[in-house]
């Protein structure tokens, strides 16, 4: 089977080989800077270095070597994730330290520190390490230990660290002058689930704090303000993307030279090794998208507007093809982006966009918008022939203005990404297996479609 039926074409990705979280996500002096978990060796998890790529405009990204390998000589196994920030004078990443037996991931990690002076080429770890030990906490019990997110307030520094404590997800809290002498603060945030809370982020508007974590499951966001103990006095929930295992886990963020705060995220391939056509390798980066904080104290979250270069050959609502009671697009393809707005105060039934669809209709990938239960979901029931794991939806509720959504949906191959009214982003992996899957259809006659602008371009690097 062809691999490039799955294999994204304008999302980021290594050339080959195993990849997940993006790490120290960072601008400096005139690039975006995402590093990733990888595996130099194979298409599986294990041996986890840290891989590097630049961009200048978020959209073409440019291979960098390897930043950080696993100091085997010094009982290191793995890198696992964490940050990277600027002091003025150098570049430090901040990441969790790995080894055999006692240095294990549940009880014995440990934060270490590697610096740049090269313009973030090269990286030398601090002789020093680790920067910071779970002896720490004292007498508290903080196991699963990990993911380090560093930021500046004044003059001083602070870290989030995610870890579970009495059997439920926390994220520590953490402070420095220097970088290299921390201060355990408190327990910023206590989770009720079992699971830790991994990959802890800080997004900061004026007084208000958005905390952002990965609880085993669907990525939550808290904002709210910081109390003088150092913890977290909720505000407003929210889903940042209802996709979790199933198309997106452990984002990571910057704040860019615009002040914009720039979100990336893990898209995994949980069917590879499944089926003939994914090999070689595995994981995909989400969208880049841009973060802003509501008067409501919820997240907005929408493509960055960089994608629009994106865009190639172009077909209108003029260009729709009656077939049937439904219509047929005048573009047809596996990298594509769909702009729609919709008008659902007078709509009963739902609406539905077919994306990567057979010409017989065997293979497609819906994307549901319900107005009774004020839902948008991908429904992957028939999105492949193949009998893998991805058949269960994928669901987040919208919210419209004045009765209208608009919608932007990202289609790459094995993903699809759908923006609704700049609140929410719901993301997916897609597997049809028919080289022909590349029809896009919206069902329902003209006379009683919601539809008021339809706008589809095809999309190549």
């Amino acid at each position: 089977m062809n691999q490039n039926l799955y294999r994204p074409t304008y999302h980021f990705m290594p050339e080959q080989n195993w990849m997940n979280d993006p790490n120290g996500t960072i601008f400096f002096e005139g690039y975006y800077h995402l590093f990733y978990q990888y595996n130099p060796y194979g298409d599986k998890w294990g041996t986890i270095h840290w891989g590097h790529a630049r961009s200048l405009d978020l959209v073409h990204w440019e291979h960098l070597p390897i930043a950080l390998y696993p100091s085997g000589e010094l009982g290191e196994v793995h890198c696992f994730s964490g940050c990277a920030v600027h002091d003025g004078t150098e570049a430090r990443i901040f990441y969790t330290s790995i080894g055999d037996g006692e240095r294990n991931p549940a009880t014995g990690a440990e934060q270490w520190m590697a610096a740049s002076t090269d313009g973030l080429l090269t990286w030398q770890k601090h002789p020093g390490n680790p920067v910071i030990t779970s002896a720490v906490h004292g007498d508290a019990d903080v196991r699963d230990w990990r993911d380090p997110f560093v930021w500046r307030e004044g003059e001083d520094w602070f870290m989030v660290i995610g870890g579970s404590s009495e059997g439920k997800g926390c994220v520590t809290i953490y402070k420095s002058e220097d970088l290299t002498s921390w201060t355990f603060l408190n327990f910023l945030y206590k989770d009720e689930g079992e699971f830790s809370c991994e990959c802890p982020l800080i997004y900061r508007e004026g007084d208000r704090y958005v905390l952002i974590y990965s609880p085993g499951g669907v990525v939550q966001y808290i904002t709210g303000t910081l109390s003088d103990s150092y913890q977290l006095v909720p505000e407003a929930r929210g889903v940042v993307d209802p996709g979790s295992w199933e198309g997106y886990y452990a984002p990571n963020l910057l704040i860019d030279d615009r002040n914009r705060c720039i979100l990336f995220g893990w898209m995994p391939d949980e069917a590879r090794g499944k089926f003939e056509g994914i090999s070689g390798w595995s994981g995909v980066q989400a969208l880049p998208r841009e973060l802003t904080l509501t008067d409501s104290g919820k997240l907005a979250i929408k493509p960055v507007p960089e994608l629009q270069k994106l865009r190639g050959r172009h077909s209108g609502q003029e260009e729709l093809v009656p077939a049937g009671a439904d219509r047929i697009a005048g573009i047809e393809g596996r990298a594509l982006e769909l702009s729609l707005e919709l008008d659902l105060a007078g709509a009963e039934s739902p609406f539905r966009i077919s994306v990567l669809r057979s010409a017989d209709g065997q293979e497609e990938t819906c994307i549901v918008i319900d107005r009774a239960a004020q839902q948008i979901t991908i429904d992957r029931s028939r999105s492949s022939l193949s009998p893998l794991p991805h058949s269960t939806p994928i669901s987040g509720n919208y919210e419209t203005t004045d009765g209208r959504l608009k919608l932007n949906i990202f289609v790459d191959h094995s993903t699809v990404e759908a923006f609704c009214n700049e609140t929410m982003c719901l993301s997916a992996r897609v597997y049809p297996t028919l080289a022909h899957s590349t029809g896009v259809l919206l069902y329902g006659e003209p006379a009683h479609s919601p539809l008021i602008q339809f706008d589809l371009w095809e999309l190549s690097q």
